[in-house]
């Protein structure tokens, strides 16, 4: 049985089903940081997380 991936929807790499809770607030903060680092004119809206279920949660 292959064990169960979440994407994570900032970086769009995979972790455990686990540690995504932990990945996530920080990769978004990571994500900020370099976010404000950029001219106005490239800085984009922070990413939000889907309020849908992907399928690796309903297989999970």
């Amino acid at each position: 049985i292959r064990p169960c991936f979440r994407v994570c929807y900032i970086c769009g790499r995979e972790f455990g089903s686990q540690s995504i809770s932990i990945h996530e607030p920080q990769c978004l903060e990571k994500w900020s940081i370099d976010n404000s680092q950029l001219p106005r004119h490239l800085r984009r809206p922070e990413p939000r997380k889907p309020k849908v279920p992907t399928a690796d949660k309903v297989n999970c």
